[in-house]
């Protein structure tokens, strides 16, 4: 841009990345600006690295004349107008001599609401760019979506490789699996699938047990019973959320095949222990890691201590191929056996031969393509995501019936998936229906599996899983959190249980 004259200092002092910005200065203006006649691609890319969906645009003076959001590139791309308009004019919405009269009070709307707000000068140049998330509904997850995905699907695609044949499954699969520092990856379609193949890989069958944790999704109990085998459901520790060695020990029977920790909302297992214990009985470990990305125990990443690991890539998870998951394991011959099970049993040897009966699991080259550019990322959303827990804490930790999970033992090191905190369980619905009613998203933990209808036949009590279900709630933790944000919750909060 050209260079922008300086605005007023401001008494802000934002605690996370720019919250409100007053004042930036031009380099820090880029990411929210566009000028006219800069085409399609430039807005779009800026619309995304940003967060908000959004640019302001300017004219070669640094006038302002409008802004522009993806939704409106969306319809144009739809009508084919990106054909022949190939820059920004057609798209700005804003009178530019009505910003020039409101000056400083000029706003931009994304939604309804005023989310980019420009600040003008007395000619109507841009001098500054203030950013209030909190008048936008905040979603509990938002995926971290950049010019990287953007890119990467857009190749992609123009390759016309966008089934499960092209480069980017298997440069997904060696980049996940050395990140891992583990020798296989097997992509499929979603972490269901690849828990399946996992119990599969290891010989579940009917007439088996496996052992899974009463707090967890779905998913996990859902995988054995696609395996035909009995899920042993048990009570998960009180303090790390997870099974550990005592509680497994409890529901072992000479039947069990296998058991799966579950790394719940980023805070790991046992799981160790858990591997040793399973040695001595002759029984599998698959790691059920869709929430747990990350993760270390001992100093280890957790999802390299089992028989193999299982990962999720749906939208709100730390790494996101839209629908996904992925295996990884040490063991060539599981990995082949996953490999072949993904892919409707078919081997390497013969055109169309199926020494087995397999499932069409496979992962996507769009989707691959995606997850490729995310994984350079994993840190830094955690590292974010880290800072947010970090801010919540402060700003709520001393409102009457709030508890944040309590640290876990010295070989534990957690990672914030989604930001967790308890509160009285009478309180609860009321909290999240006055959090929706502020647009903003607060989830309930899971349900324990024993309560539920589909998995009553297995159910057995488990106080701790139940009193856990009873007060936790998850946080909005995602790039669309803000300060302002934060302390909206925190009047939310203080209503209901201040």
């Amino acid at each position: 841009m050209a260079q922008l004259d300086p605005s007023p200092s401001s008494s802000l002092s934002p605690t996370l990345e720019r919250t409100i910005l007053s004042p930036v200065g031009a380099d820090e203006m880029q990411p929210f600006v566009c000028w006219r006649t800069d085409n399609v691609f430039v807005a779009i890319e800026k619309c995304l690295d940003n967060g908000l969906g959004a640019c302001l645009v300017v004219d070669d003076e640094d006038r302002l004349i409008g802004r522009i959001t993806l939704d409106e590139i969306r319809r144009a791309v739809r009508e084919g107008g990106v054909l022949t308009d190939t820059n920004l004019a057609r798209y700005v919405t804003l009178d530019p001599a009505n910003a020039q009269r409101k000056l400083g009070a000029a706003v931009i709307a994304v939604g309804n609401d005023v989310v980019l707000k420009p600040i003008v000068d007395g000619s109507g140049r841009l001098i500054d760019v203030a950013v209030d998330h909190s008048k936008q509904f905040v979603q509990v997850a938002k995926p971290d979506l950049s010019h990287r995905e953007f890119r990467a699907i857009i190749d992609a695609f123009l390759s016309s490789w966008i089934s499960s044949k092209g480069s980017c499954v298997p440069q997904f699969e060696a980049r996940f699996a050395a990140y891992m520092g583990m020798r296989n990856a097997i992509a499929v379609c979603n972490g269901t699938a690849a828990l399946h193949l996992a119990l599969l890989a290891f010989g579940v069958s009917p007439g088996d047990e496996v052992i899974v944790p009463d707090l967890t999704f779905a998913a996990t109990i859902n995988a054995v019973l696609y395996c035909g085998a009995t899920p042993i459901i048990a009570d998960i520790d009180a303090t790390t959320w997870t099974l550990t060695v005592e509680q497994v020990a409890r529901v072992m029977t000479p039947r069990t095949k296998a058991i799966v920790p579950v790394h719940l909302y980023g805070r790991p297992a046992e799981i160790g222990p858990l591997v040793e214990f399973a040695r001595r009985h002759g029984c599998a470990v698959v790691e059920d890691c869709a929430e747990g990305l990350g993760g270390r125990y001992a100093g280890d990443l957790v999802g390299t201590f089992g028989d193999v690991a299982c990962f999720s890539f749906y939208a709100n998870k730390i790494v996101t191929t839209g629908e996904g998951g992925i295996c990884v394991t040490n063991s060539q011959s599981a990995a082949r056996l996953m490999m072949e099970l993904r892919n409707q049993g078919l081997t390497n040897e013969h055109a169309y031969w199926h020494e087995r009966v397999g499932y069409n699991y496979r992962m996507t080259n769009l989707q691959a393509a995606m997850g490729s550019a995310q994984i350079g990322q994993i840190d830094r959303v955690l590292q974010r995501n880290r800072r947010l827990e970090e801010i919540y804490r402060d700003r709520l930790g001393a409102i009457p019936g709030v508890t944040f999970p309590a640290p876990l033992p010295p070989l534990y090191d957690a990672v914030t998936w989604l930001a967790c905190v308890q509160v009285p369980a009478s309180a609860r619905a009321r909290l999240i229906e006055c959090a929706r009613l502020s647009d903003i998203e607060i989830r309930p933990f899971f349900h324990p599996l024993s309560a539920m209808p589909a998995y009553a036949h297995y159910a057995r009590p488990c106080r701790n899983s139940t009193a856990l279900a009873q007060v936790g709630v998850n946080l909005p933790t995602s790039n669309a959190v803000d300060d302002n944000v934060i302390e909206k919750i925190r009047g939310v909060f203080l209503e209901v249980l201040g």
